[in-house]
């Protein structure tokens, strides 16, 4: 086994890790999770302004 067919089965096993992740992420199943996900930083603003206000010394 030389250096070139090495170098192609480790590229080959990357992309093929990558493509599974892209599919993961994207399948349609998953994406009113991410939308939660993506609310979080705004939830947390609006439970921050509930409150006291904040002080900025």
């Amino acid at each position: 086994m030389d250096v070139i067919s090495f170098q192609t089965g480790f590229t080959l096993m990357f992309f093929l890790a990558f493509m599974t992740m892209v599919i993961w992420v994207f399948w349609p199943t998953r994406k009113s999770r991410y939308d939660d996900a993506a609310q979080l930083p705004f939830d947390a603003d609006r439970s921050d302004s509930v409150g006291e206000p904040q002080r900025h010394e």
